[in-house]
């Protein structure tokens, strides 16, 4: 999530796999033990912020490395107060004050203003996890140019700088462009932006038109990402390959964020496009064969302690 992608490269570097679902490769051997260690269910009243004892704002506009067409503000990450309890990240498309103080993004727009105003939302200093099964409930908006994502970067970023630090892109969905695709990614050194290491998973129906848990188990020198419980991409020290390093054997934070436009995507948000919702239902964090554990804030612990 963090640098762009370009499809052409991943298309001519052949990086781009397409995984259709099979037999998982856990329910080939013996059924794993999960314990729940944190988790947030987002039930409650409708308008509720997410807790500032667990989540930090990323806040303002600028590309984020990526040429999107946001700005991200404090008041579009809200629960919707439903049955359910979901946490509802929104996009909206954003009419700036040119002759004011406004949002600015790399993008040709006039005075380069942001189109969008959205929420990206994270952990770093407050929560961090290392190995075990983290998983979201998640409904991904449609549209062109919409860019939900729910991954993970080393704890160390503050003196490690990107990519060796790391990231785990759990879930980062194309909207439209590739309506039925998820995308799964390690980045680290050697293999990041345009060539890290990535495979996809392809849903039976669009991916916007329900509900769908991704998740990765993460081990010491292995991480699957799954789609509904379907392994469809591991990553490995051998994977990473020979004189690179492997970088994901250590605590990292959490991240969720709903950008528009950008490279990633293909550029701009179409220009029909006034709104879109990433919705959470829950966040799930479990030891995976006793490998698994949380650390950060007393508080922003105990606020997700089972």
């Amino acid at each position: 999530m963090r640098t762009s992608f370009k499809l052409a490269a991943l298309a001519l570097t052949g990086l781009l796999l397409v995984a259709t679902f099979g037999v998982s490769a856990e329910a080939a051997t013996k059924k794993p033990v999960l314990k729940l260690l944190w988790h947030q269910e987002f039930s409650g009243k409708s308008g509720v912020k997410p807790s500032s004892k667990i989540f930090n704002y990323d806040l303002g506009g600028g590309g984020w490395g990526n040429l999107e067409h946001q700005a991200y503000v404090d008041d579009h990450a809200k629960t919707d107060g439903s049955k359910q309890g979901n946490l509802v990240l929104k996009a909206t498309r954003y009419t700036p004050d040119l002759e004011g103080l406004y949002y600015s993004c790399p993008i040709n727009t006039e005075g380069g203003a942001c189109e969008f105003l959205s929420s990206r939302i994270q952990t770093q200093g407050k929560l961090a996890f290392k190995y075990g099964q983290i998983s979201a409930r998640i409904k991904v908006p449609s549209g062109d140019g919409v860019w939900p994502a729910f991954w993970l970067l080393g704890n160390d970023l503050d003196h490690n700088q990107w990519p060796s630090s790391g990231e785990i892109d759990i879930m980062e969905t194309r909207g439209d462009q590739y309506p039925y695709t998820v995308f799964g990614t390690a980045h680290g050194p050697g293999y990041s932006g345009e060539n890290g290491i990535v495979n996809t998973a392809n849903t039976s129906k669009v991916t916007s038109a329900g509900w769908h848990v991704f998740s990765v188990i993460w081990v010491k020198n292995k991480i699957q990402w799954l789609v509904d419980g379907k392994v469809y991409n591991t990553v490995t020290p051998s994977v990473v390959g020979s004189g690179k390093s492997y970088v994901f054997n250590k605590p990292f934070f959490l991240i969720l964020n709903l950008a528009m436009g950008g490279n990633f995507v293909g550029g701009p948000v179409s220009p029909l496009l006034d709104s879109a919702e990433m919705s959470v239902d829950y966040i799930r964090y479990y030891s995976y064969n006793g490998q698994g554990a949380v650390s950060g804030s007393k508080s922003a612990i105990s606020a997700g302690k089972p």
